[in-house]
């Protein structure tokens, strides 16, 4: 598999991961019955406070690495151009 290949794969995963943390805070809302508005709007945002840290910074260092590979490969591809 080429660089540009796995940037693009740790790039879709970064998206995946980062999605996941608002569907996972939807599953938990779901669960709760609501009576008013700003009640529901309190509860969604702390079911992402919830979820937050660990898959907010797996998924910007899995966008990081995706951006890394990407950027190797152009380097790469330049390099060989020139040559």
């Amino acid at each position: 598999m080429s660089k540009r290949g796995v940037g693009f794969g740790f790039i879709a995963l970064a998206v995946v991961t980062f999605c996941v943390r608002y569907l996972s805070a939807a599953i938990f809302v779901s669960e709760t019955e609501i009576e008013t508005l700003s009640g529901m709007q309190n509860l969604v945002q702390d079911s992402l406070k919830f979820v937050n840290t660990p898959l907010t910074e797996i998924s910007l260092s899995l966008g990081v690495i995706g951006l890394v590979y990407l950027f190797w490969s152009e380097v790469e591809q330049r390099q060989q151009k020139k040559a």
